[in-house]
């Protein structure tokens, strides 16, 4: 999967409206495969029409669930009421009556290096950890990724526990989701969770 289809992945398995989340994904040009030059062989060119139908499908998904992709991000916490997270983070997801706050970073298929893909979504976490938290609310970062490499460069990272993320390796099937270190989405801690695979309110 790539980006786009793994965020939505993770809003509908996770953090789904219908179950009250109130969310805001952004989706850049890179991540559609609307960057960069001419790609130069056919398998490239082939990739990148690839990305750039399954970026079409993941946004018209995301917004059929209810989700917000993109435009004015502070005015979007003003007109939903919400209290501002202060970054370009790729997923900010609030649940109202459980005052409770999802900031994710998403890293998925990509041209780009699996380790230096981890790198960085590890360093976009990190900056999110040191943003003001809002009052009342409970917040938790996950750090999400999907691919075998980036699953096993990001289950070496478990130290990022002790700043309060989370790691999630998404599979295309929600069964064979893992949760790598930190807490879930219900709560559990990984450590403690006889089962660490994937969860669904739906």
């Amino acid at each position: 999967m790539f980006q786009p289809e793994t965020k939505y992945e993770f809003i509908r398995r996770y953090c789904p409206p219908s179950q009250g989340w109130v969310t805001f994904v952004d989706i850049d040009a890179s991540e559609e495969g609307r960057t960069g030059g001419a790609r130069t062989t056919s398998t490239a060119r082939a990739r990148q029409i690839q990305m750039q139908r399954d970026a079409e499908v993941a946004v018209e998904k995301l917004k059929m669930l209810g989700v917000t992709v993109g435009g004015k991000r502070d005015a979007w916490f003003v007109d939903h009421g919400l209290p501002l997270i202060r970054g370009d983070r790729d997923i900010v997801s609030f649940h109202r009556e459980e005052r409770r706050c999802v900031v994710a970073e998403i890293e998925a298929i990509s041209s780009g290096q699996p380790e230096q893909k981890v790198y960085k979504a590890v360093g976009q976490i990190v900056s999110a950890t040191s943003s003001t938290v809002p009052a009342g609310w409970a917040v938790q970062f996950v750090l999400v990724v999907h691919g075998t490499e980036m699953a096993g460069h990001l289950q070496q990272m478990i130290s990022l526990s002790r700043l309060g993320v989370s790691g999630l390796a998404l599979a295309r099937d929600i069964a064979e989701d893992k949760w790598l270190f930190g807490q879930r989405m219900d709560g559990a801690d990984v450590r403690d969770s006889a089962h660490a695979g994937g969860e669904s309110k739906e």
